[in-house]
């Protein structure tokens, strides 16, 4: 739900922008007709070069986004894959225990992190 909602969101914006920039395009150079002398319209006003870019910028930004959110695995930050037949004991020993896998898979993490670190995991600090 989420991935279709950011999707909505980009596809939204860049329509808007892809439909500011063309009408201002479409403004900025198109040369209305003389009206007794030659009129000059110039075409790098800064501040609209400069909105120009920060839109530009902001597109590119958006498309990032949008795919840093898309990689596979992206909604599921700070969670691992566990190997199947890992998850059926981890699934056994909650029956057992009467305890959620996952907290059993935590507490399993917890006292290894403490064994590498040299730490007592079931001390308290």
């Amino acid at each position: 739900m989420k991935r279709m909602l950011a999707l909505i969101a980009l596809v939204c914006f860049l329509v808007y922008t892809g439909v500011y920039i063309f009408v201002y395009l479409f403004r900025a150079f198109r040369l209305p007709e003389a009206a007794g002398a030659p009129v000059q319209i110039w075409h790098g006003d800064p501040f609209s070069r400069a909105i120009l870019v920060a839109v530009f910028f902001m597109i590119g930004l958006l498309v990032m986004l949008f795919v840093m959110l898309m990689r596979p695995g992206a909604h599921r930050a700070g969670s691992m894959a566990v190997r199947p037949d890992l998850w059926q004991w981890l699934v056994e020993q909650g029956e057992r225990t009467n305890e959620s896998p996952e907290r059993i898979g935590e507490r399993a993490i917890a006292i290894y992190r403490a064994r590498i670190a040299g730490t007592d995991a079931m001390s308290p600090h």
